[in-house]
């Protein structure tokens, strides 16, 4: 009796284990060593992104353009309106011109992707994009120049430089959970030149989609 005890408590110890080793692997470490990341853009403009963290959560953002006399702020953890863990390896930001700045970062534990466009002007409205394809993420190679997200049916990709833009069609909507993306878009590899996208569909079987853009 006691030997089938000893068998059972080892079987479920193995189990437990196995669980959690199947369990989501977190995109980045989701402990913080500062409690404030800031970022210069070009010292012309003096232009400055000031991005507070609270315990990894994001707290306040700021974003200056000081040449111009401009300093905008919004709450963050109001904006995003959902818990999100920040890591500074998976967080960038570019100054596109003296007309905005585009904020990039994913969620540590879920792997969802952001994307924010700031405008300087106070007249324009933040935006805020909860399906990025940014790079953090191992399985999508994006330009560093570039910024890319889906609607589901299709891919924009932004030049964060020179403000162009390019899309491509699915020709048709697949559903994604965006906390577990690679469920239905396993990878896309983004140039200036060329847009690649591998989607999985419900049967299981793949469905690829490329086409030349010029950004």
């Amino acid at each position: 009796m006691k030997s089938i005890l000893l068998l059972a408590a080892a079987a479920l110890i193995f189990c437990s284990c196995n669980n959690k080793a199947k369990g989501p692997k977190p995109l980045c470490d989701t402990s913080c060593k500062s409690d404030q990341f800031t970022y210069t853009g070009d010292a012309t403009f003096n232009q400055a992104l000031t991005l507070t963290v609270n315990g990894c959560s994001p707290d306040s953002l700021t974003w200056t353009h000081r040449h111009a006399g401009v300093t905008r702020a919004i709450q963050l953890t109001e904006f995003l309106n959902k818990p999100v863990r920040l890591n500074r390896s998976a967080i960038s930001v570019a100054f596109q011109d003296t007309t905005l700045v585009w904020l990039a970062f994913n969620d540590c534990l879920t792997g969802r992707g952001y994307l924010l466009k700031l405008p300087y002007r106070k007249s324009q409205t933040t935006q805020k994009i909860t399906s990025a394809l940014n790079s953090f993420d191992p399985k999508f190679v994006v330009d560093e120049d570039l910024r890319a997200y889906t609607d589901e049916g299709n891919i924009y990709i932004d030049n964060v430089k020179t403000g162009k833009s390019a899309q491509m069609t699915f020709k048709e909507k697949y559903a994604m959970d965006f906390n577990n993306i690679h469920e239905v878009l396993d990878s896309i590899n983004v140039s200036k030149s060329r847009v690649f996208v591998r989607l999985l569909k419900q049967d299981g079987k793949e469905k690829v989609f490329e086409k030349k853009i010029e950004l």
